[in-house]
């Protein structure tokens, strides 16, 4: 069943975020390359969704999404994560800190509605079979290019989302 925005749009990607989220490892290896490599978990599912349609992601496309949701991440994802966080393991804040978490994940739909809704209005990507490996490392490239410590949990990653 597709979950409903809150202007009532079905979001494909969405379903498909939450149900790959709660696959074995895939939290761990998100956050990872979240956390070690500045990799936007949105984008890593983006790509998954984009090469379970067998769209291969290009670098223009990911340049116009990212100038399209880089100041709602910065100024409303990150900042709810990182109270959150600071908030962890402090007893008397644990139901605030609750609702954060709620404020966040509302957040991170927020934005995967917004890229949704940029999918829908794009030029549509070139169709090619298995672009899940390319498509990833796009992102990653693209978040965290100097750096190739990524490769690995990229490819775990890849690895469980082809099963």
């Amino acid at each position: 069943m597709d979950r409903q925005s809150d202007d009532g749009m079905s979001n494909p990607l969405w379903d498909y975020s939450v149900a790959t989220y709660r696959l074995d490892e895939v939290a761990q290896l998100c956050l990872g390359l979240q956390d070690d490599f500045g990799v936007d978990v949105n984008l890593l599912m983006y790509a998954g969704w984009l090469a379970h349609m067998e769209r291969c992601l290009s670098g223009a496309h990911l340049t116009e999404l990212e100038a399209l949701i880089v100041d709602w991440r910065e100024s409303v994802v990150k900042p709810l994560r990182l109270l959150r966080r600071q908030l962890h393991g402090r007893a008397p804040a644990e139901g605030i800190r609750s609702e954060i978490k709620v404020l966040e994940l509302r957040a991170e739909q927020q934005q995967q509605d917004m890229m949704y809704a940029f999918y829908q209005r794009a030029v549509p990507l070139q169709r090619e079979p298995e672009p899940l490996p390319e498509n990833l490392a796009l992102v990653a490239r693209f978040s965290s290019p100097e750096y190739r410590g990524w490769a690995g949990p990229l490819e775990r990653l890849g690895a469980i989302l082809l099963q």
